[in-house]
C-alpha cells in the first residue's frame, strides 16, 4: 500500500512537470513573436522554472504573465541590444568564413577567430543574464553584462554545459522521432535545464547581495 502511494504519487509528479514544461513552451513561443519580446519571454519562463525546482508554489498562467510584465521596458531594452550584438556577431563571422573561403589570408583568419570569440562570449552572457536579472533586476544593463561574463568564467563547467544546452532543439528537430518533443517542449526543455544548472548560480548571487547590504547597514 504504502508503495503504491509513493508510486502515485511520483507519477503525478512527473505528470505535472511534463504540463508545466508543455504549457510553459507554448507561453514563451507565444509571447515571443514580436521578437523584441524573446528576453522577457525567456525570463518569465525562467522564473516560474527556478520557482517549482525550488518547490515554491506558483499560479502557471498568472505566474507567467506577472513574471513577463516585471520590468517590461527595461527587458525589451535588453533583448533589442542582445539581438543587435547576436547578429552582428553572426554577421561578421559569415563574412570572415565567406572571405577565407575565397582567399587565405592571416588579416580575414584573426578577423574570424575574433568575431566568432566575440559570438561565443555574447551567448554564452545572455544564458546568465536570465539567473542575474532574477536575483538583481533593478540593476543597469551594464552591470548585468559585467556580472553574468563574471558568473561565466567563476562557474567555467555550469557554463560548458549550458553551452550544450543551446544545441537541444536543434538536435530535437534534426531527428523524426524527436520532432514531437521539440514541438511540445523545444523552447522550455532548454530553459529548464538553465533554471537546473544556474540554481547553485542564483544563491551565490544572492549571498553576495545579502554580504553587500549587511555590509552597507554597517556603515551606516
Amino acid at each position: 500500500m504504502k508503495f503504491e502511494k509513493t508510486f502515485f504519487q511520483k507519477l503525478n509528479t512527473i505528470a505535472d512537470w511534463i504540463i508545466r514544461i508543455i504549457l510553459i513552451n507554448f507561453l514563451m513561443i507565444v509571447t515571443s513573436i514580436p521578437i523584441i519580446t524573446i528576453f522577457p519571454s525567456l525570463s518569465a519562463g525562467y522564473k516560474l522554472f527556478h520557482r517549482y525546482i525550488n518547490q515554491e508554489e506558483e499560479p502557471l498562467f498568472k505566474g507567467y504573465y506577472l513574471f513577463f510584465k516585471e520590468n517590461l521596458g527595461k527587458k525589451i531594452w535588453f533583448s533589442v541590444l542582445l539581438i543587435v550584438l547576436l547578429g552582428l556577431g553572426f554577421v561578421n563571422v559569415r563574412y570572415y568564413d565567406q572571405s577565407l573561403q575565397l582567399t587565405k589570408n592571416w588579416f580575414f583568419l584573426v578577423g574570424y577567430y575574433i568575431t566568432l570569440a566575440f559570438l561565443i562570449g555574447m551567448i554564452v552572457i545572455t544564458l546568465y543574464t536570465l539567473s542575474s536579472m532574477l536575483v538583481v533586476p533593478k540593476a543597469k544593463v551594464w552591470l548585468l553584462f559585467k556580472l553574468s561574463f563574471y558568473l561565466a568564467g567563476k562557474f567555467i563547467f555550469r557554463t560548458l554545459l549550458l553551452v550544450f544546452t543551446i544545441a537541444i532543439p536543434f538536435v530535437l528537430f534534426m531527428f523524426p522521432l524527436t520532432q514531437l518533443i521539440f514541438v511540445f517542449g523545444g523552447l522550455s526543455i532548454p530553459i529548464l535545464l538553465n533554471a537546473l544548472l544556474t540554481n547553485k548560480v542564483v544563491k551565490y548571487v544572492e549571498s553576495l547581495v545579502d554580504e553587500d547590504v549587511q555590509s552597507g547597514d554597517r556603515e551606516s
